[in-house]
C-alpha cells in the first residue's frame, strides 16, 4: 500500500464522529455487559472482578481497506469470530480486485514464505529437539506454549512458541501488572520472574521463537510481518493502530531488530509496524531478516 495521502474513512458515514468501541478497562467490560451476552471466565482482575470470556458488545477492530479513490476505508464487521477471550467483529472486504501487481507480489512473498520455513525447520530440527529435551528435563511440564494471537484481517489463530515460563505462567501475571515496563496494552518486563534458567537462554537468542515456523507454513504467519498481537492487547487499540492487521503477522518486523526496542513506546511501536503496511517490498524483507541474524545472534533479545 501507498502511504501518500492515505486517509481513514469513518466506521459509519452517517455518524459524525464516529468511534470504535474499544474495552480495555474491567469496569468497562462489566458496562458491556448490560449491551451484549457476556459470559465470566474464571480468571479474575483487581478486586476480584471477572474478566469477560465471551462478548457480542461493539468492541470493533476495523480494518483499512484499499478502495477506488485510493484512500483507505475502516470497514466494520457483520457476523463476530470467536477469538479466545472476546468475540472481536469479522473483517470483511469489499474491495475491488487488487491490482495484478500486487498479486503477483503477494504470491511471491507467500512462496518465500514455504521455502523459508521449510528449509530453515529442516536446518534446525537438531536444535529444535535439543531445546525441546531442555525443557521438558528441566520441570517436566509441556514442551509448546499454544495461546491465541491476533492475525491478517482480525482473524485469530493458535500461534507456537517454545515455553520458556514456568507452568501456569499466566495466573501470575495479573499480581506482576504493577511491574509491566511498557505504556501501552502490551506487558513487558524485562527480569520477569516466571521465566525459567532455560527460557532465558532460548529467549535471548530468540530460540522460542522457531515453533512459529509451523505457523508460517500454515499460513497463518509471515517471515516478515508485525508480530502478532493478544486479543486482550487489540481490545485496548486506538483507531490508527487496526491498520496493522492489513498484512499476515510476523516472525520479525522493524521493532524485532530496533536496538533499543524494550525502551520504545507502544505508539512508536506501532508506527514501525504502520510503515511496515505501507512499505512492504521484498527487498526490505530480505533486509529485515538479515538484520534479524545480527540482532539473533547477538543475544540481545529478552
Amino acid at each position: 500500500m501507498n502511504s501518500a495521502g492515505t486517509q481513514l474513512s469513518s466506521l459509519d458515514a452517517d455518524t459524525p464522529e464516529p468511534r470504535p468501541r474499544v474495552l480495555g478497562q474491567y469496569e468497562e467490560l462489566a458496562t458491556a455487559a448490560g449491551e451484549g451476552p457476556v459470559a465470566n471466565s474464571a480468571n479474575t482482575g483487581p478486586a476480584g472482578q471477572h474478566l469477560a470470556e465471551v462478548t457480542t458488545a461493539p468492541a470493533a477492530i476495523a480494518l483499512a481497506k484499499p478502495v477506488a479513490t485510493g484512500e483507505l476505508a475502516l470497514v466494520p464487521a457483520g457476523e463476530p469470530v470467536a477469538v479466545g477471550s472476546l468475540d472481536l467483529p469479522e473483517l470483511e472486504f469489499d474491495d475491488p480486485d487488487p491490482e495484478p501487481s500486487a498479486v503477483v507480489r503477494l504470491s511471491v512473498k507467500r512462496s518465500f514464505d514455504v521455502l523459508v520455513s521449510a528449509l530453515a525447520l529442516l536446518l534446525l530440527s537438531p536444535v529444535m529437539l535439543l531445546v525441546a529435551a531442555l525443557i521438558k528435563l528441566g520441570d517436566g511440564g509441556p514442551v509448546f506454549f499454544v495461546q491465541p494471537r491476533v492475525g491478517l484481517r482480525g482473524q485469530t489463530f493458535r500461534m507456537l512458541k517454545f515455553r520458556s515460563m514456568v507452568l501456569h505462567a499466566e495466573r501470575m501475571r495479573p499480581k506482576l501488572q504493577i511491574c509491566n515496563e511498557s505504556n501501552g496494552p502490551v506487558f513487558k518486563m524485562r527480569r520477569d520472574p516466571r521465566v525459567t534458567a532455560i527460557g532465558r537462554f532460548i529467549r535471548r537468542y530468540s530460540l522460542d521463537e522457531l515453533p512459529q515456523l509451523l505457523n508460517i507454513l500454515r499460513g497463518e504467519m509471515s517471515v516478515v510481518g508485525p508480530r502478532p498481537s493478544l486479543p486482550s492487547e487489540v481490545l485496548r487499540y486506538e483507531q490508527w493502530q487496526y491498520r496493522r492487521f492489513a498484512v499476515l503477522p510476523g516472525l520479525t518486523c522493524l521493532w524485532q531488530v530496533c536496538p533499543d526496542r524494550y525502551r520504545m513506546s507502544f505508539d512508536e511501536w506501532m508506527r514501525l509496524d504502520l510503515r511496515y503496511v505501507d512499505d512492504w517490498n521484498l527487498r526490505l524483507d530480505l533486509e529485515l531478516i538479515l538484520r534479524t541474524f545480527r540482532v539473533v545472534l547477538g543475544g540481545t533479545g529478552e
